[in-house]
C-alpha cells in the first residue's frame, strides 16, 4: 500500500495502524494506541521560555567537544599539506650535493655563450640559438639527475625514506629551478645588452627546457635515461631543422604559439609522473 497520497497519517486510521503494524505492534496494541495517537494532534507543544533555552544550551555545551572534528580534520590536512612541502625542499636540499660542481659549470657556461652569441648578433637568427642552447640544459639536467638507473643504485633509492615520486618531485625542482634560474638570469642580460623582443627571447630558451624535460622524463619510464634524453633533444633538434629549411617555422615557431611547446612539455611531466609508480616495475634491473 503506498503512503505517498497522504502526508500527514492521521488523516487516514488504516494508515495509521499499517505504521503501527510495520513497527511490530500487535493487534491489541494498535487498538490500544490508535485513540491516543489520534489525540496527537490536539496536543500544543510549550513554548520554552528564555530562561529555558539557556538552560538547555547550558547543559549542551558541556557536552560539546572542546574543538569541532571537521575543523580538526581540516587543520590536520593543511599541516600535512605543508608538512609534504617541507619534505620536498628539504629532499631537495639532500639531492643537491649528487649534481656535482660540473653541473652547474656547463649549465652556466651554455648559458653565457647564448647570450654572448645574440648580443654579439653573430648569427641572423637570434631565437633559434636559443632554441637549440635551452634544451641542452634539459638535456644535461636528465643525465645527470636520474644516473641512478644505469649507476645501478636504483634499488638503493628505493629503500630511502622519501618514496620514488618525491625523489623524483624533487630532483626536478633542483634542475627546472636552476634552469629556470638561468633563463631569468639570461632575460636580465639580453635587457640589459639592449637587446630587442627580449621576453620573446626568454621564451624562446626556456619553452623548448621544458618540452625536452618533460618528454625526456617520459622516455626514460620505458627506455635508458641516456636513451630517453638524447632522442627527446635529438627529436627537437631535427624539428629545428626541418623547420629552418620549410616553411614549418613560420607556422609552428611563431610567436604566438612561443608558450605552446612548455605547456606540452608541462603537460608530459605531468604524464610521466602520474605513470611513474604503476611502471617503476620496469625501472628495475634484471636478471
Amino acid at each position: 500500500m503506498s503512503h505517498s497520497q497522504s502526508p500527514w497519517p492521521f488523516e487516514r486510521p488504516e494508515q495509521l495502524a499499517d505504521l503501527l503494524r510495520e513497527q511490530g505492534a500487535s493487534p491489541d496494541e494498535c487498538a490500544d494506541l490508535l485513540p491516543v495517537l489520534h489525540r496527537l494532534p490536539e496536543w500544543q507543544a510549550p513554548q520554552p521560555e528564555p530562561a529555558d533555552t539557556r538552560r538547555l544550551l547550558a547543559r549542551l555545551t558541556t557536552e560539546l567537544p572542546t574543538l569541532s572534528p571537521v575543523r580538526q580534520a581540516i587543520r590536520a590536512h593543511q599541516q600535512r599539506r605543508h608538512a609534504n612541502f617541507s619534505l620536498l625542499l628539504a629532499t631537495a636540499r639532500a639531492q643537491v650535493s649528487l649534481f656535482g660542481l660540473g653541473f652547474w659549470l656547463v649549465s652556466a657556461l651554455v648559458t653565457l655563450v647564448g647570450s654572448v652569441v645574440v648580443l654579439s648578433k653573430i648569427l641572423s637568427d637570434q631565437e633559434m640559438v636559443l632554441r637549440a642552447s635551452g634544451p641542452l640544459l634539459a638535456y644535461l639536467g636528465t643525465l645527470v639527475a636520474f644516473r641512478g638507473r644505469g649507476a645501478r643504485v636504483l634499488e638503493l633509492e628505493l629503500v630511502c625514506p622519501p618514496s620514488p615520486l618525491q625523489l623524483v618531485m624533487a630532483r626536478l625542482v633542483i634542475v627546472l629551478g636552476y634552469d629556470v634560474g638561468l633563463g631569468l638570469a639570461l632575460g636580465l642580460v639580453l635587457w640589459a645588452g639592449g637587446a630587442e623582443h627580449v621576453l620573446a627571447l626568454t621564451l624562446s630558451w626556456l619553452m623548448p627546457l621544458l618540452l625536452v624535460v618533460g618528454l625526456a622524463l617520459l622516455l626514460s619510464l620505458r627506455l635508458p635515461v641516456q636513451a630517453a634524453a638524447s632522442l627527446a633533444y635529438g627529436s627537437w633538434l631535427a624539428i629545428l631543422a626541418i623547420g629552418s629549411i620549410t616553411n614549418l617555422q613560420a607556422l609552428l615557431l611563431t610567436p604566438e604559439l612561443s608558450v605552446l611547446p612548455g605547456c606540452i612539455g608541462i603537460a608530459l611531466l605531468a604524464i610521466a609522473l602520474l605513470r611513474l609508480h604503476a611502471d617503476m616495475h620496469r625501472l628495475l634491473p634484471r636478471p
